[in-house]
């Protein structure tokens, strides 16, 4: 069983130290055959590095490296390049001195290391020259990884966010005078900034970001999965005594989902995926890496602009700039970070819909918001336990409501079911209660189930339905009857969330004893 490429970005490494490389180099060719200078946007630790370092190695003319890959296969003659490789991940750039200091020093060191003199005052002359340097050995590949970092690092300062931005039109503005010397170029960041001189003039980048061609370039398709991580996957559902189906299913609900073009091509975080198949736990492993500290913050100044967490619409024109670093749009930043993904596409209003791509995004995202906008403190989580110990469902659910108010109201416009299961599961584990979802049964997967010392909830939700049609479920479906017998009371509960009041509107419940025979309904007053 192949060792798992964690963290991993040089290509190199990856095949000769024997971790499993999934394939991605026909569409690397495809890129070469077909154009010249390209530009892709996609969320953080999804391929990006990786497959700029597969690119560098196909430039560098290596062919016994990709022995029985794709490319190996084809005609592709393996003409050796040199190659610019850069990566404003690693340059500091705190302030634009900083970074116009640290920028001019790696350009320098590649001329160093390709024997190459770098002299003057500008960073496009420096550029120029090493590009020009570089070209005398064949026409140059330009790799540039993570654009805007300098950018997104600073969008707490606007200062220093403008005024790096001025820097790097400069330098980027150089690129397009330096076609006749170039072999390709490739872009690549999270974002797409206007005003940044890489999307306009007569040497455009072209923006592949919502290519239907390459919309399994970065991440893992379903058929990726299966072929190259059958083995682990077969280890996990041996260890926890499941079938490989519903192993599959749980890494799908929780990983996949992610659409960034038209084409119905949905891919699976491969950050997340490669860690849970290596600590075979559910967890939000890409989400705790580094959730944007730019886009809270922007929700946080400026909800009046927080976008609808399902139901939200956008042409592509829409999604693909979030705009300048003093307005920037949140709609088309939470899309090209990963937050939100295409959930639908109308060619006939050319609209993409919006939704979260899957479970982990749903579950965090949804906490981050709580964390900022409720603000549940341990006073009140002890409050809310003792109500469902005192049995008080009620007050429980009145106060869950006045919670809710508290968001801003365009977040649930066309909110789906789901959506509204999502706040509610993120506030009760907010609180510290014991709270599991979407609890495997027999015949079914209850919503909620939430377990005080003296009583387990079994609580089903729905949306803009009868109250009855929750309890009528869980009955149905018995989803209560493993927790009889265990010297614990058992709560049965219909929620009806309310998409016009965007809150439980309605609810009802049965207490039952430990051997399942009704000791009584809940008082729904809320009093």
């Amino acid at each position: 069983m192949k060792k798992l490429p964690i963290g991993i970005q040089n290509i190199n490494e990856i095949i000769t130290e024997g971790y499993t490389y999934v394939d991605k180099t026909q569409f690397a060719l495809d890129l070469i055959d077909k154009g010249k200078h390209y530009f892709l946007s996609r969320p953080r630790r999804f391929g990006k590095s990786l497959f700029l370092s597969t690119l560098e190695e196909i430039f560098k003319g290596n062919k016994t490296l990709f022995e029985g890959c794709h490319i190996v296969q084809s005609d592709y003659d393996w003409q050796p390049y040199p190659v610019l490789s850069l990566n404003f991940g690693a340059i500091a750039n705190n302030t634009t001195k900083v970074l116009n200091a640290n920028l001019s020093e790696v350009l320098i060191s590649i001329g160093q290391e390709q024997g190459a003199e770098v002299q003057g005052s500008s960073l496009e002359f420096q550029l120029e020259q090493l590009v020009k340097a570089l070209a005398k050995k064949g026409k140059v590949a330009i790799l540039i990884d993570e654009y805007d970092k300098p950018l997104i690092d600073n969008l707490h300062n606007l200062e220093v966010a403008e005024s790096n931005r001025k820097l790097l039109q400069s330098f980027y503005s150089a690129l397009k005078s330096l076609d006749e010397y170039t072999r390709l170029t490739f872009i690549t960041g999270i974002s797409r900034f206007s005003k940044v001189s890489l999307f306009s003039g007569a040497n455009h980048l072209k923006d592949i970001s919502m290519d239907a061609r390459y919309a399994a370039m970065m991440g893992y398709t379903q058929e990726e999965i299966v072929q190259y991580f059958n083995e682990h996957l077969q280890v996990i559902a041996q260890e926890q005594n499941r079938t490989e189906d519903d192993v599959l299913e749980e890494l799908k609900s929780w990983y996949n989902g992610y659409r960034f073009t038209k084409a119905e091509t949905h891919v699976y975080n491969p950050f997340s995926t490669l860690n849970y198949l290596d600590e075979r736990e559910i967890k939000s492993y890409w989400y705790a890496s580094g959730t944007p500290r730019f886009l809270l913050e922007q929700v946080r100044k400026y909800p009046s602009s927080m976008v609808p967490l399902s139901g939200s619409k956008a042409t592509e024109n829409e999604l693909m700039s979030v705009g300048t670093v003093e307005e920037l749009d949140l709609k088309a930043l939470m899309f090209q970070t990963g937050y939100l993904t295409i959930a639908g596409y109308s060619p006939a209003s050319k609209h993409y819909q919006l939704g979260f791509p899957n479970q982990e995004v749903r579950e965090a995202f949804t906490k981050s918001l709580i964390k900022h906008f409720a603000k549940l403190d341990a006073s009140l989580s002890d409050k809310m336990e003792a109500l469902l110990e005192a049995r008080e469902l009620g007050k429980f659910i009145t106060k869950i409501n006045s919670l809710l108010s508290v968001f801003p109201y365009h977040l649930f416009s066309k909110a789906d079911e789901g959506t509204f299961h999502g706040f509610l599961l993120s506030m009760l584990s907010g609180m510290g209660l014991e709270v599991a979802a979407e609890t495997p049964h027999n015949l079914g997967r209850l919503d909620l189930l939430v377990q005080v010392s003296g009583t387990t909830y079994i609580i089903e939700l729905k949306l803009d339905k009868s109250v009855e049609e929750g309890l009528q479920q869980i009955k149905e479906k018995k989803y209560h009857v493993p927790y009889l017998g265990k010297g614990k009371s058992v709560a049965l509960v219909g929620l009806n969330f309310s998409s016009t009041s965007r809150n439980i509107a309605n609810w009802a419940g049965e207490l039952l004893d430990e051997d399942g025979v009704l000791v009584r309904q809940l008082d729904t007053s809320g009093k």
